[in-house]
């Protein structure tokens, strides 16, 4: 039986040619996992999106390292992670010094979780992907936007309902491939019992509130219905123009007897399904 529950879908959504959203997920062991949700521009059909570049470097890295040494990754799991995202960098930065016309545009934002037994989870994030926590039914960003909004917000300027809607939302103030030197959100903790973590594009949460995200979620049957329905809703009900992508993941050891019970809401039982 795996220990983790994961859903995760990924949509070309509304008003978009290209699929520029990337998802991937890896067992590390029996009970570590990487999750990876990722957002690019200035893809081009005829080559490597870049958020499929970045995601699977990212995972690759960690991979790696763990595979060969394990013991020295657990000492410092987020600097691998800080690490493995400014290698990343780096390759898209390749990609425009190769050829500067073809991949000036080439970015992305990217979101990361690793959950290892004993109910530990590290973070890393750059861009305006984020990571979410929904703890006792109540969704709580952990991440903060690089974005020119963000930082208007953060300075009073505007409230949170003119943050969804201005372009400043998607105005990048870092982000992989962005700046020679990003800045990399990394943070780690411990899930308590029926604690679950999402992870999304701007398609998904600009679309949708927290408190809409978090009633979907626990409206639905298991992880898989609940990333669904999250794209579902970002995308045949709001019809927000872009691309949608999440992941839920969810430790299945940690289950008593349902999220209900905690979350006033589903059962999450279904099984991983990304």
């Amino acid at each position: 039986m795996n220990r983790y529950l994961c859903g995760a879908v990924s949509d070309i959504g509304c008003e978009r040619e290209l699929q520029e959203d990337f998802v991937q997920f890896r067992e590390l062991d029996d009970d570590t996992i990487i999750g990876v949700v990722a957002d690019g521009t200035g893809s081009r059909k005829e080559f490597p999106h870049p958020a499929a570049v970045v995601s699977m470097h990212v995972v690759d890295s960690i991979v790696s390292i763990y595979q060969e040494q394990k013991d020295l990754f657990l000492q410092a799991p987020e600097y691998f992670l800080k690490r493995a995202f400014l290698e990343s960098n780096q390759v898209l930065g390749a990609f425009k010094i190769g050829n500067e016309e073809l991949f000036s545009g080439y970015a992305c934002s990217i979101a990361c979780c690793i959950c290892r037994g004993g109910n530990q989870i590290i973070l890393a994030h750059s861009g305006n992907t984020r990571l979410y926590l929904m703890r006792e039914g109540v969704l709580r960003q952990l991440t903060r936007d690089h974005t020119v909004a963000q930082r208007l917000l953060d300075e009073g300027k505007i409230d949170i309902e003119t943050y969804h809607v201005i372009p400043d939302r998607l105005q990048m103030t870092s982000g992989i491939g962005i700046l020679a030197e990003p800045e990399i959100q990394t943070m780690a903790g411990r899930l308590k019992e029926n604690d679950l973590i999402l992870l999304s594009t701007d398609g998904v949460h600009y679309a949708l509130r927290p408190d809409a995200m978090s009633q979907i979620i626990l409206e639905s049957g298991n992880c898989n219905d609940g990333a669904q329905n999250l794209v579902s809703a970002a995308k045949d009900v709001v019809h927000y123009p872009d691309n949608m992508s999440c992941m839920i993941i969810y430790e299945r050891q940690l289950y008593n007897d349902g999220i209900s019970r905690r979350n006033g809401g589903s059962n999450l039982t279904g099984e991983y399904g990304a």
